[in-house]
């Protein structure tokens, strides 16, 4: 009976899986390179008129590039152990998603329409899906014994490669030492005092200049921590919160305009989608009035968020912002991307960015308040 629960609880154990140590950046990468792809193809073909290859029989779309590049990662990750290759899996894997899906207007209609406004929509709301697994990961940090040594033996790697910095080789040596003082008298214990004596040892070598990359993100830190001051940054944010609130005005007309139509049942002028070389008619009130709705209710809270920031009311106006560039980029943009495609691709970025400069004002000024 013994021998039976014992095979049983190792099985479970088998099965049971460990989160990837730096799963966040991986996963944040493939996102990262999945969103750039798709923009970048979008405006090419755009700007270059939408060319094709191939000829009058045979057409070489895109999306066979994607799922090419994704049999390279996975080929990747199954031939190669060294950890720089699971950066590159990731890199790769992002970019043949988003080839792939760009052509995702094609597979859901019955004549191929690349241009259909629900294309764009769907890659949208597969990207935002993507960013909340990436923000779920990233909270989710295990620290169990043996998520620990699966961790410390994936940093093993660079050792292997003389590719672990004095930081890097700190981490490691402080969960080691976790392992060794939470599993007393087990095996675990006895692996990661092994593991600990290794690294410990005078003739591993470290890393210790980083690569340009870690250079050029330390720099990157180092200006965003230091530039620009707080009164300058303060403005800057009133001012680009003021706009967006200014800009949102003008989807009070086209609200009226839309419900003045509804009340009084009359026909509501179509409104033409013109994406790539072909023109949609949309004339359905509901999704015209949520549209005009959402982008006037987020207008409305940068306005107050911008009153807040001036009658000193920072943290409060950084909240009420902030929450309005998230329904901005989760409701309007998507919306905007049913309407429109390089205008909302613009308009998304924008409140990217202004979510961003939201969220460094507050970990420099407030972080540690």
């Amino acid at each position: 009976m013994k021998t039976a629960n014992s095979k049983a609880a190792t099985q479970k154990r088998i099965w049971s899986p460990v989160r990837q140590q730096a799963a966040d950046s991986f996963l944040i990468l493939t996102i990262a390179a999945f969103a750039v792809t798709v923009i970048v193809v979008r405006v090419f073909l755009q700007l270059s008129g939408y060319p094709q290859i191939g000829n009058s029989t045979f057409h070489i779309a895109h999306l066979l590039w994607g799922g090419l590049l994704l049999f390279v990662a996975v080929v990747l990750v199954l031939l190669w152990a060294n950890h720089w290759v699971l950066w590159a899996a990731a890199l790769a894997g992002g970019i043949g998603v988003g080839l792939f899906i760009d052509e995702v207007g094609k597979f859901i209609t019955k004549d191929n329409d690349y241009f259909f406004p629900l294309a764009f929509p769907i890659i949208y709301a597969f990207l935002l899906a993507c960013v909340w697994l990436y923000l779920r990961v990233r909270r989710s940090r295990p620290r169990d014994s043996r998520t620990l040594l699966y961790h410390a033996l994936e940093d093993m790697k660079q050792v292997l490669d003389h590719d672990l910095d004095p930081f890097e080789r700190a981490i490691l040596v402080g969960e080691l030492n976790q392992v060794i003082a939470g599993t007393p008298g087990s095996n675990e214990r006895k692996l990661a005092k092994a593991l600990l004596d290794f690294v410990r040892a005078e003739d591993v070598k470290l890393a210790r200049e980083p690569n340009r990359i870690e250079r050029l993100w330390s720099w990157v830190k180092f200006i965003a921590a230091r530039w620009p001051s707080r009164r300058v940054f303060k403005w800057l944010l009133v001012v680009l919160f003021a706009w967006a609130g200014v800009t949102s005005i003008f989807e009070v007309g086209a609200l009226w305009a839309i419900l003045g139509g509804v009340f009084q049942n009359t026909q509501l002028p179509a409104f033409v989608i013109q994406n790539g070389n072909s023109h949609y008619e949309l004339s359905d009130p509901i999704l015209l009035v949520i549209h005009s709705a959402s982008i006037l209710i987020t207008g409305a809270m940068c306005a107050l968020a911008t009153f807040l920031f001036l009658v000193r009311r920072e943290r409060l106006g950084l909240r009420v912002g902030s929450l309005a560039m998230i329904l901005s980029l989760t409701i309007v943009s998507l919306l905007n991307f049913y309407f429109s495609q390089l205008y909302a691709i613009s308009d998304a970025l924008s409140q990217l960015i202004l979510l961003l400069a939201a969220t460094i004002y507050r970990w420099r000024f407030y972080l540690n308040q």
